[in-house]
């Protein structure tokens, strides 16, 4: 039997399953307070 030489990556995408989830959340939350500061000053950058 011959052995197999350990690999240098994770076994699972984990990292990349968080990485996804992490850019979405920070779109998510950025969209959400463009939407508010529409609300309540009128413009979509805080300082208009």
């Amino acid at each position: 039997m011959t052995e197999q030489p350990a690999s240098d990556g994770p076994e699972n995408d984990i990292y990349t399953v968080l990485l996804i989830l992490a850019t979405v959340l920070v779109a998510a939350a950025t969209v959400f307070l463009a939407m508010r500061n529409q609300q309540l000053f009128g413009s979509w950058l805080p300082f208009p």
